[in-house]
Parts: C-alpha cells; sequence; structure tokens
C-alpha cells in the first residue's frame, strides 16, 4: 500500500535528489538528514515496539525507493550505494544468495564477518520494507523467515517476535487504507496472515495492531478503535 508510505517515499525521494548531487557524503548525515526531515513532517519511521536504532535502519526504506523506485542502478552509482548503503546492499545480496539454497551461515559470514541479531533482523527487515513499499513479495519473505528459523535456533523467540511485527503492520496498513471495516474481517486476516506464516502462537494484540495504525501509520485513532471493537459483530451477524 505504497498510498499509506507517501510522505516517507516523497522523503526518500528528497534525500536521492541531494545524494545524487553529492550533498550528502556520508551514511551518519544521511540517518540525520532522514530524522531531521522525519520528525520535521511527524512521520515515524517503519517500526514495531523497539526504537533502537530506528533511523539507521530505516535507511532501507530510502534504499529500496532509490533501487525499486527511482531505478537507480547500483553499478552506475556504485560509490553512493556502497558508502551510505552498505549493510542495505549486503542485506539484499544475502536475500538472493539464501532463497536459492546457499547456506545462510555460509552467506551472513562470507558478506558480514559474523554472525549477529542485528544482521539477521536488518535482513528481515529489508524484506519486510520492500513488501510493505509494494517492491518485493510476501512469498519471498515467508521463505526467508522459515529459512532462519531453521538456521538460526538460537533467535527462534526473536524470530516470532518478527513475526507478530509483521502481522500487526499488514493489519494495521489493512485497517489504515479503509480494506478491513469491522472485527470479524479483522480476525479472519489475521487468522489468515497467522496460518501462512506459521505464527498462530504470535498472533498480535489489538493494542499492538492499534499503535501501529495510529502512531506508524497515522490512521484516526476513532476510525481504528471502531474496526477493533466488539460492536460491529452485532451488525454483521445480524
Amino acid at each position: 500500500m505504497q498510498r499509506l508510505h507517501k510522505d516517507r517515499i516523497e522523503i526518500a525521494l528528497n534525500l536521492w535528489s541531494k545524494v545524487v548531487k553529492g550533498e550528502i557524503k556520508t551514511r551518519n548525515e544521511l540517518v540525520s538528514k532522514l530524522k531531521t526531515q522525519y520528525i520535521r513532517n511527524r512521520i515515524e519511521p517503519i517500526r514495531g515496539k523497539t526504537k533502537i536504532n530506528i533511523f539507521d535502519k530505516e535507511l532501507a526504506t530510502v534504499f529500496l525507493v532509490g533501487k525499486y523506485g527511482l531505478g537507480l542502478e547500483e553499478e552506475e552509482y556504485k560509490e553512493k550505494f556502497e558508502s551510505l548503503f552498505k549493510k542495505e546492499t549486503l542485506c539484499e545480496k544475502a536475500i538472493e544468495e539464501i532463497i536459492i539454497g546457499k547456506n545462510p551461515r555460509e552467506v551472513i559470514n562470507r558478506l558480514f564477518g559474523n554472525i549477529n541479531e542485528d544482521i539477521i533482523f536488518r535482513i528481515l527487515r529489508l524484506q519486510a520494507t520492500g513488501v510493505f513499499l509494494e517492491f518485493k513479495d510476501e512469498d519471498t519473505l515467508v521463505k526467508l523467515i522459515n529459512i532462519f528459523e531453521k538456521a538460526f535456533p538460537e533467535y527462534a523467540k526473536k524470530i516470532e517476535g518478527f513475526k507478530k511485527f509483521y502481522i500487526a503492520f499488514k493489519m494495521a496498513e489493512q485497517i489504515a487504507g479503509g480494506n478491513i471495516r469491522n472485527r470479524i474481517e479483522k480476525e479472519t486476516l489475521k487468522h489468515a496472515l497467522c496460518l501462512k506464516f506459521n505464527a498462530l502462537k504470535s498472533a498480535p494484540s489489538d493494542s499492538f495492531v492499534r499503535e501501529i495504525a495510529t502512531q506508524v501509520l497515522k490512521a484516526e485513532e476513532f476510525k481504528v478503535n471502531d474496526t477493533l471493537s466488539m460492536i460491529n459483530i452485532e451488525a454483521e451477524l445480524s
């Protein structure tokens, strides 16, 4: 649902204009300008509950808008991608190799030099952000998560948490976009997503969905509350 992310896409386009002109030279400078513009425009980064290094992680949005929205070739803008989006470029390379069957531990070790929680979830976040922005497909995310669950059992609880975040975000998008109008439709979508992601024990709470819908996607709170309430059930069943 790109229209729900219109403001953050416009900021990404603005930042790319500055990057191409050479007005932004370092990653830290890019993060700083991204944060300034988000705060000025009252935009929240794509997130769940955590805000740790959130603006650095939000560069995934800028990276994806540049590569897929503007169609910028990495070879043509090699210096820009390597200096400003090295993490995102490596994450995408990792996804491409892992999805075709290469050992995820070997791939990540080779590309990043080590394996840690930050790397694992930046990879998942990049693919998820691509889905939110309609640049990447959800089935690949499902496959990637399944692979990671088997390859990294030490992160099992964190991966379950990521699935909960993703499902909550997708539900929040549908509510904010007006595609879900009542609790029955909301519960139907939640069940379908939980089945698809093998996350029946990781279903997000209504309060989590509400937080994303109202704070991150800026949906009107009274409409979100109405959709999440029990009020509409009687009308649907009558």
